[in-house]
């Protein structure tokens, strides 16, 4: 909470500068977290990719953090400079662009035996919930995060070449974690399954408790605002 509460406070210029006096509440909610999400990845970004040059780590990892910060500026020049609405149409973007710095991130780190970035997809979605987003975009990235898990799976099982194309960095990375010929080694295809089926789960998991914890604070919502509706019609009758 500290930590969002600084941000917040960092990004009270441009909240000032996006933010209309004609905005609706869900418009207010939407700019505010999309600038949040705009500033601090790009803060990351710029900072990841000095660390980058200067130990070179592969052309796809400068690629994904490249389509990062042109999300990040492309969030916050729509947002602060031409103060525009946050529709979904402009969030459906901003989420596709995500989801392919978050594939490419995890494609290196899979093949270089990394930490996966695969369960950022689980932010997104969240964030897409939170957003009162329509649900086909929610169950696209949904879908997506699925069948990067599936196609991850198959080449783990049987690789496949995926993590030999050109210019991937499998063969100069911890050359010493397994002795087989080609790097990564392949695994069995019931211990791919099972870590497929099991990642499915928990995301899959996720995301029906958090749909339905949105849902329900969603309607609360819309309780309290039909409420204080009622409220005011009853005042203004009584008042005349």
């Amino acid at each position: 909470m500290e930590v969002v509460r600084l941000l917040q406070k960092c990004c009270s210029p441009c909240f000032n500068r996006a933010l209309l006096d004609s905005d609706s509440p869900l418009q207010v909610k939407r700019k505010k977290l999309l600038i949040l999400v705009s500033v601090f990845p790009f803060a990351m970004s710029a900072v990841s990719m000095y660390v980058s040059l200067v130990r070179w780590r592969g052309v796809y990892n400068m690629i994904a953090r490249c389509v990062a910060m042109a999300n990040s500026l492309i969030s916050f020049t729509w947002l602060c400079v031409f103060q525009k609405q946050a529709t979904d149409g402009f969030i459906g973007v901003i989420i596709t662009l995500y989801s392919v710095a978050i594939i490419i991130f995890d494609f290196e780190a899979q093949s270089t035996f990394d930490l996966p970035y695969w369960p950022l997809f689980v932010i997104l979605v969240d964030m897409l919930l939170v957003l009162e987003c329509p649900m086909r975009t929610t169950f696209t990235v949904v879908a997506t995060c699925l069948l990067w898990l599936l196609v991850l799976m198959f080449e783990n099982a049987f690789r496949f070449g995926l993590y030999d194309i050109e210019g991937t960095p499998n063969q100069s990375y911890r050359r010493g974690v397994c002795d087989c010929e080609k790097l990564p080694c392949s695994s069995s295809v019931g211990l791919s399954t099972m870590n497929f089926v099991t990642q499915c789960f928990i995301f899959v998991f996720d995301f029906i408790c958090t749909r339905g914890f949105a849902a329900a604070v969603l309607e609360e919502k819309n309780r309290i605002l039909a409420s204080i509706q009622t409220a005011n019609l009853i005042a203004e009758s009584l008042s005349r």
